[in-house]
């Protein structure tokens, strides 16, 4: 055995330095995965655990897709409108294992009037002046733009008169000639005017230092409070916000609540609502009024700031001094609404006001305890609740790539609901809905007295001071504080957003849904349900009474890890949460937000139909990670070796072919079979046990010039997989070597051709080359298409989602932290890919020597036989690439759903380098024809 090891020392160094590269390797790259897996952990863990390890939800709440595909939707809160009842909350938050149980109660959409301040040009000495405001609001990333009506001040340098005047109380505002004449403005409709057609919003205002009826304080509900009230006039901007109900201790230890608040007191500290009686007379400001009003106080938290993206654009012009005389002579403003729309004025003045900035002045004025947005609000710092709205849930719909929301008809009823109990109306509304909205006016039977509801703010709350997050790898649905985003999930959609995320506006019966803006406890509920106080409710219609929580957010005691015994802590709790309350249990602990592909249905106001990713939560993502991680970097090490065994069995059967004289002479001089599969296993162990010592001691010194740290241990594991490789690959070799037969000893090296090729070109003859050993050339393709495939699938997956979301955040940043190993295993299964095809070559070339020979005597060129060869490497490589590709593309696409054109880029540049490179190992062996003892082997 060591004498044929010593007569073919090129073979023998051939197995042994392909042997070396492999399992080097492998204690290198398993080293390196070792040191990522740790780091993997290590991210892992810091964001396996969210806000909460459990959620909640009414029986039924979850949707077909989520059952499916084990997710939670990011609507799982503003999707709900009760159905938890607090005697099963309060049966949760007695279990033993539970820390805490926060509820969430969805109550609705409050309408709330904003102020939008523009100032007007107002000319010195122009005597009367009539201004247009034409409101727009823009919202969704300036994709929709709504008209938003219009609006008239009239401005003169007279004084006017009004309700602060006693002799005139509750009429209409008068102007004053210099004669001291009265003339009524800005004359509200009759009865029999209002019939006739729209009415103009006009407002009245004087430059007259004599004014009355601007004149600001408490006690003057058109008052704007500034010093030259005609200077300015104020839109109303009707902005719908979202109020939900908490417990206060519960939200307090889940997310910090108490600590967030910023000004004022926390809920709680202050009592619960409170419930009096009023003068109407306190409430308008209007003494003449008389009566009394039950008032019911519910304190509330608001947020310092609001989710929606919209803005009020505002247009400002001059009208011509005839439409401001037809206001002095008089006309009422459902004339004037006949006319005043179509009057064509002087642009003068454009302002664009944010919700922001009108959401502070509303915060202003609530800590100030001076509001004024309706007759009723009074002046103690409360908003009145003319009207609230609930949502029902999206419905959902199968798409190509994931969901499409289903349009709903819009309700005709909503305008009105809210103009005769508010006046105003949400425009939002008029835009495309996907959600069925219904309006609960404020009223209810006359039992001697009215009754109202009243917000009263005692703190404000900032959301980034909170010990939860909607943000991070681990992330968990808590819409209760922070808005959905929606990112675009096509070229198309991006464009149309511009890159940014898709934010709510005041559309709630629109995809995507605001965070609350208004935060009360629980005991705040029963007033929104009393029909007393709104119609349109109980019965399922407004707040559950019966049932008012949405959902129950559940942290257990303890750390959580990723550790079996704790996964099995949370899956009982889950399950005993369903056992005794018979609710939907979700467990979130070690979750991750994931893109679900959601279409929105074109708006009505230009807004075209887009295609958005939606962040869902995905469950058990943490503990599926850690041990994909392990599969993937196994799988990929293990491509390395194959390769490898793949190179062994043909050197190694190759040199069987080379033996078969010697090997059929052993057959005949009594040699058993299990004697010559013993010669030649025998002969391959050696050379691996060379190749495994020579692996150990490189393993350490490579491991610290890559960084990374191999240790003694890691390094001998060289020695016995170095054996076990070349055993194995020797295994089918050494077999068909325990076959010899004498007549072996005369056949040739290789099958000649079934029949001549007579006339072909040199690619035709290659290829008849390639069918007369296809074993041999079976395993170069073979061994080349592993590799290929391995570094196509990861640069497509790299390359086509790079910079957007690829599964789960958290998988995200763990396949970034894996990546580099994985690329080193597939480039090494690539390069000994390559090295496997140029061997095929050399002995295919050693084999048919004489064939080589007699093309030389023939005439043939040095070139034309070198290019014979080069083309057989060609045939090989462009199979061998295009096998891989076609493997790697087929394992991109099941794991994106699709082919992208970005997964066809690096793809072909993958193909380009495979070809390149084992055309460049190909030339190594075309030496060989030039060192052919040409005379010998034409005299054999």
């Amino acid at each position: 055995m060591l004498a044929q090891l010593r007569y073919r020392k090129g073979r023998a160094l051939a197995l042994v330095g392909a042997l070396l590269v492999a399992v080097t390797s492998f204690s290198v790259l398993t080293g390196a995965a070792r040191t990522q897996r740790l780091s993997v952990v290590g991210t892992v863990t810091a964001n396996a655990r969210g806000g909460y390890d459990i959620l909640v939800r009414p029986a039924g709440a979850r949707s077909a897709l989520e059952d499916r595909d084990g997710l939670v939707a990011s609507t799982a809160l503003a999707n709900l409108n009760g159905g938890i009842t607090t005697a099963q909350w309060q049966q949760i938050a007695r279990i033993p294992d539970v820390d805490v149980a926060a509820p969430v109660a969805v109550v609705g959409y409050v309408l709330t009037r904003m102020d939008a301040p523009v100032d007007l040009p107002v000319t010195a000495g122009g005597g009367r002046q009539l201004y247009r405001a034409t409101m727009t609001q823009v919202s969704e990333r300036g994709l929709t733009r709504i008209p938003a009506g219009e609006s008239y001040t009239y401005v003169t340098d007279r004084p006017l008169r009004g309700v602060t005047d006693s002799a005139h109380s509750g009429q209409d505002p008068y102007e004053v000639d210099s004669a001291g004449a009265a003339h009524p403005v800005c004359v509200a409709p009759t009865a029999r005017t209002a019939a006739t057609g729209p009415q103009v919003v006009l407002n009245c205002g004087t430059t007259n230092p004599q004014d009355t009826y601007n004149s600001p304080g408490p006690g003057n509900p058109h008052a704007s409070g500034t010093a030259e009230p005609a200077a300015t006039t104020t839109t109303a901007w009707p902005v719908p916000l979202l109020i939900e109900a908490v417990d206060p201790a519960s939200e307090a230890r889940l997310a910090g609540l108490d600590k967030a608040v910023t000004w004022g007191s926390y809920l709680g500290s202050g009592g619960g609502p409170t419930t009096g009686t009023r003068d109407y007379a306190d409430l308008t400001g209007d003494p003449s009024v008389t009566g009394k009003v039950g008032v019911t106080q519910i304190p509330v938290l608001m947020a310092d700031r609001p989710a929606a993206d919209e803005q009020l654009q505002v247009a400002v012009s001059r009208l011509p001094s005839s439409a401001a005389d037809r206001v002095a002579a008089g006309t009422d403003k459902t004339t004037l609404g006949a006319g005043l729309p179509g009057t064509r004025g002087t642009p003068v003045t454009t302002k664009t006001v944010d919700v922001q900035q009108a959401y502070r002045t509303l915060l202003e004025g609530l800590r100030s305890g001076d509001v004024r947005e309706s007759y009723r609000s009074g002046n103690g710092g409360t908003v009145w609740v003319g009207a609230y709205a609930t949502a029902q849930p999206v419905r959902y719909g199968s798409a190509r790539d994931g969901l499409t929301a289903e349009p709903r008809q819009p309700d005709p009823n909503l305008r009105l609901d809210y103009e005769q109990t508010d006046g105003s109306y949400p425009r939002d509304l008029d835009d495309t809905a996907v959600r069925k909205a219904v309006v609960h006016p404020a009223g209810g039977p006359w039992d001697g007295m009215a009754h109202d509801v009243h917000l009263k703010m005692v703190g404000e709350f900032d959301s980034s001071k909170l010990s939860v997050s909607s943000a991070g790898l681990g992330a968990v649905p808590m819409e209760t504080y922070f808005p959905a985003q929606a990112t675009g999930a096509d070229p198309a959609s991006v464009r149309a957003l511009g890159g940014r995320s898709l934010l709510p506006n005041g559309n709630i019966a629109g995809l995507l849904s605001v965070p609350p803006s208004i935060v009360t406890s629980l005991s705040g509920l029963k007033a929104m349900d009393d029909a007393r106080y709104f119609t349109n409710t109980g019965a399922g219609k407004g707040v559950n009474a019966a049932a008012p929580i949405s959902v129950v957010r559940v942290r257990l005691t303890g750390a959580l890890g990723l550790d079996p015994l704790s996964r099995e802590r949370v899956r009982l709790t889950a399950q005993r949460i369903h056992d005794l309350t018979g609710l939907d249990v979700d467990i979130t602990s070690g979750s991750s937000p994931t893109p679900v592909a959601v279409g929105d249905p074109a708006g009505t106001h230009g807004r075209p139909a887009l295609t958005l990713h939606e962040m869902w939560s995905k469950k058990g993502v943490a503990a599926t990670v850690v041990a994909a991680v392990d599969r993937k970097s196994l799988i990929m090490f293990v491509l390395v070796l194959v390769v490898c065994a793949l190179f062994v069995t043909s050197a190694t059967g190759a040199a069987v072919r080379a033996r078969r004289t010697e090997l059929a002479v052993l057959a005949c001089v009594g040699w058993p079979p299990r004697k010559l599969f013993a010669l030649v296993v025998g002969e391959v162990a050696g050379l691996g046990a060379v190749a495994g010592v020579l692996g150990a001691g490189l393993a350490i010194p490579l491991g610290r010039l890559s960084g990374l740290h191999v240790g003694p241990a890691r390094a001998l594991l060289a020695v016995p997989a170095a054996l076990l490789l070349a055993v194995l690959a020797a295994g089918w070799p050494a077999l068909q070597a325990s076959r010899s037969h004498p007549g072996a000893a005369v056949l040739p090296a290789v099958t000649a051709p079934r029949r001549p090729v007579r006339g072909a070109g040199i690619t035709r003859l290659a290829l008849a080359n390639l069918r007369r050993v296809p074993g041999r050339a079976l395993l170069g393709t073979l061994a080349l298409a592993i590799g290929v495939a391995a570094l196509v699938g990861l640069s497509a997956i790299s390359t086509a989602f790079d910079g957007t979301v690829t599964g789960t955040l958290l998988g995200d940043a763990v396949s970034v932290q894996v990546r580099g190993s994985d690329y080193a295993a597939a480039a090494i299964a690539a390069l000994l890919g390559a090295a496997t095809v140029a061997d095929v070559l050399y002995l295919n070339i050693r084999d048919r020597a004489a064939e080589y020979a007699l093309l030389y005597a023939t005439g043939w060129p040095d070139r034309a036989v070198t290019r014979l060869v080069l083309t057989e490497a060609a045939a090989m490589a462009v199979a061998g690439s295009l096998l891989g590709a076609a493997a790697g593309l087929a394992a991109y696409a099941a794991f994106a759903g699709h082919l992208t054109l970005a997964a066809l880029l690096p793809t072909a540049a993958t193909v380009a380098g495979a070809l390149a490179t084992t055309l460049l190992s190909a030339t190594l062996p075309t030496h060989a024809l030039r060192r052919l003892p040409l005379t010998r082997l034409l005299a054999e």
